[in-house]
């Protein structure tokens, strides 16, 4: 795979760099000149023309030709949209610039400035045909290195072309003071180290290691919701007895005015696996034992000077199993994954309280498959981090309820996607079937068609740019979905 790969880049590499020399060299036939032309701005004694672009269509990362004289050779001198959004310029000759079409530039329209050598506009232009964008919904690995010969990688530090994780499990999306956007990653299901991923800088470091912050296995994390100030991790500390209930913090939290790198332990209860916090600030946590749902900090226990959680429900009676919790964005209802299935809790605004939950997609016996259905005809196989998307159809639909929910389906090696009638359809992933019949693996591509994961589990979602991050755990990579 990594070979294909390799393959692919130094083509596609190749190819740029014959176009640059195509456009940035004038052949003797056609003006008795051969080697690179010289760097020079636009000249003002004559007028700057344009006459045409092609390809008219194509799509991300496109090639385009723009034709016309007296563009200069200088492309620092040459700005180029294409639907409101800058163009790449890879190269001019004077008489033709070379763009590469934009991400997200559907709008289509072609506008050219040339600068001249003291940074004024010389010349802007729009043209009157459109580019259009072929869209596709793609899948691309965006950092991960991986030893090509034993498949193996550590936690290392560095920038997207050195960093390594362990095995990535969960996501948190965030953006921090001075405007940087972050991924902060949970490495190893049982956290052996908290991972900084900033997607401004294109750097990875490390916040603290598991034996620096004093936690037994955090299974998940959490911003709380008002302030987004802190950050709480959840640890299943092995005890699942109440009697042992103040013996270990199963919730732990983070600062930001410390930069997340002090732990402090929060509550003290049985082993847990995720917790949600409520826009009014109302914390929820969920137990393995009997898969019970508590409202934090509700109890203060005198003897022990320590809060205690008020039991609410079992999402699933007399059951056990990693579950894992996340607040809708309007705060309508909780979605619970777990039991192979997808379960909703309402909210109650007035009480404050989550109420007894019910299945939303999956088997009613909690039985594992794969099947893209509605309701109760749906299968999965161990799903993990799921996160809300606002749907602008539904919007215009007026809809009450306007988000989707796209969710790590981990041993059915794919993403999959829960509207809110409870349709299930496969987002992405299991594309490319050989004859091994094998639908897990390492590929980038077609989201449908052509792209694999491998154990996907963590999942966040960028929405200014409508980039979705996946921690693909047995790949070892952090990979993107996007539409391209």
């Amino acid at each position: 795979m990594l070979k294909k790969f390799q393959k692919k880049f130094s083509a596609s590499f190749i190819a740029i760099l014959i176009v640059i020399a195509c456009v940035v060299t004038s052949c003797s036939q056609e003006g008795g000149y051969e080697g690179p032309m010289p760097v020079v701005p636009t000249d003002p004694s004559k007028p700057v023309t344009f006459t045409d672009f092609f390809p008219k269509e194509g799509a991300v990362r496109t090639l385009v030709f723009i034709e016309g004289s007296n563009f200069g050779t200088d492309v620092s001198k040459i700005k180029v949209s294409i639907g409101g959004i800058p163009a790449p310029v890879i190269g001019s000759s004077g008489t033709k610039i070379c763009v590469m079409a934009p991400r997200r530039c559907s709008r289509g329209d072609v506008v050219v400035t040339i600068m001249d050598e003291n940074g004024k506009v010389a010349k802007e232009h729009q043209f009157e045909n459109l580019f259009t964008l072929q869209e596709s919904l793609v899948v691309n690995t965006l950092i991960g290195k991986v030893d090509p010969q034993t498949n193996t990688s550590s936690i290392i530090d560095g920038p997207f072309e050195e960093a390594e994780f362990q095995h990535p499990w969960w996501l948190e999306f965030d953006i921090d003071e001075e405007g940087n956007k972050i991924i902060y990653c949970i490495d190893e299901e049982n956290l052996a180290a908290l991972r900084k991923i900033n997607l401004t800088t294109k750097e990875v470091s490390t916040v603290f290691m598991k034996g620096q912050a004093g936690v037994h296995q955090v299974k998940s994390m959490l911003f709380d919701t008002p302030t987004r100030d802190t950050l709480f991790f959840v640890d299943d500390n092995g005890r699942g007895n109440w009697n042992d209930r103040h013996q270990m913090p199963n919730m732990h939290y983070a600062l930001r005015k410390e930069g997340f790198r002090k732990v402090y332990p929060y509550l003290y209860g049985q082993c847990s696996y995720s917790a949600v916090s409520m826009s009014d600030g109302t914390l929820f946590y969920n137990t393995w034992q009997s898969s019970q749902v508590y409202k934090a900090r509700v109890i203060f226990d005198e003897a022990s000077q320590m809060w205690d959680g008020k039991a609410l429900f079992s999402v699933r009676a007399n059951a056990s199993d990693h579950i894992f919790m996340f607040r809708h964005p309007d705060d309508l209802y909780v979605y619970v994954t777990g039991f192979n299935g997808v379960y909703k809790c309402a909210y109650d605004k007035t009480t404050k309280e989550l109420v007894s939950s019910a299945l939303h997609v999956g088997d009613l016996n909690g039985r594992s498959g794969y099947v893209d259905a509605p309701g109760s005809s749906a299968r999965f196989n161990r799903p993990r981090q799921g996160v809300f998307v606002k749907n602008p159809e539904y919007v215009a639909q007026g809809k009450t309820d306007v988000y989707d929910f796209y969710l790590c389906d981990h041993n059915n090696n794919a993403i999959r996607k829960v509207t809110p009638d409870g349709e299930v359809s496969t987002f992405a992933g299991r594309g490319s079937v050989g004859t091994d019949g094998k639908v897990w693996g390492w590929i980038d591509g077609e989201a449908r068609e052509t792209a694999r994961f491998r154990e996907p589990t963590g999942i966040c979602y960028d929405e200014e740019e409508g980039i979705f991050y996946v921690a693909d755990r047995e790949n070892k990579r952090i990979r993107t979905i996007s539409v391209e």
